[in-house]
């Protein structure tokens, strides 16, 4: 009997439970709970509070940085997907209150999932200097893109234009540095000296313009550049023997831009 009771003992001593395993136990139930609550609130929420605005999900990212952890390495399929959100923003906008709170910041995004695409950087920005009527947050962002890509050329002239076009009183010296930097860089558009040496004297420069004329003139394989530059070479030369800059100088307004969207 004592033998029997031994062996039944037993089993009834392996069922018992220690106190740190008890609240290990409890401390799960718990969590199961909590996460069936949440699951069951989150669930209604999805189906009964209005859905966000597609284009207003980027406005809950403090920087494009955290774009690209979410991507979880879709970076690409990110970036198309903030370009086209980003199109679809400012046509909203601009076909309505041509108000473009939320552009600098979208197109930071698209930028920073996107370092390379040279598009978005020129359309955004000239788009906040432009209809949005922030030339400071357009500067910001096509410095963004020369940082991103200093060898581009075709960002630097851009950014010479920017300057050259800017609402409210073209800046020539900015413009002039930045055409300058195009015109020896790769990608940068064949008017790059041009414009450079037209800029440059157009903001009184005329030393400089008078150099940059004469490399036009010397490297155009275009008979009628090579005639424009003899003719600006000719006023400067005039302007500096009667010390007139004036008279080298031509009184410019500031043409409208038209913006235009382009494919990845």
């Amino acid at each position: 009997m004592s033998a029997n009771s031994a062996t039944m003992a037993a089993p009834r001593a392996s069922f018992r439970v220690s106190p740190l395993r008890l609240r290990m136990m409890f401390a799960w139930a718990l969590a199961l709970c909590f996460g069936a609550g949440a699951f069951r609130l989150a669930d209604y929420m999805s189906q009964t509070l209005p859905r966000a605005n597609a284009l207003e999900e980027l406005a809950y990212y403090p920087s494009g940085r955290h774009v690209v952890s979410a991507a979880l390495g879709h970076g690409d399929t990110a970036a198309d997907l903030a370009w086209i959100r980003a199109v679809q923003y400012y046509g909203e906008h601009r076909h309505s209150d041509n108000r473009f709170a939320h552009l600098e910041h979208i197109f930071d995004i698209l930028t920073t999932l996107a370092p390379r695409f040279e598009s978005a950087y020129v359309f955004g920005s000239f788009s906040l200097a432009q209809e949005g009527r922030d030339f400071a947050a357009g500067e910001r962002l096509m410095q963004k893109g020369l940082d991103a890509n200093p060898r581009s050329g075709a960002l630097a002239f851009q950014m010479g234009f920017m300057y050259f076009v800017r609402s409210g009183g073209r800046d020539l010296a900015h413009a002039a540095e930045y055409f300058e930097r195009a015109a020896h860089l790769p990608g940068g558009p064949p008017e790059s000296a041009r414009f450079a040496a037209f800029a440059r004297q157009n903001s009184g420069d005329l030393a400089m313009a008078y150099q940059l004329w004469a490399r036009v003139k010397e490297n155009s394989a275009n008979r009628y550049m090579r005639e424009i530059a003899d003719r600006e070479m000719d006023r400067i030369q005039v302007a500096i023997a009667r010390h007139r800059k004036q008279l080298a100088m031509s009184r410019l307004t500031t043409p409208v831009v038209l913006i235009k969207v382009s494919d990845r």
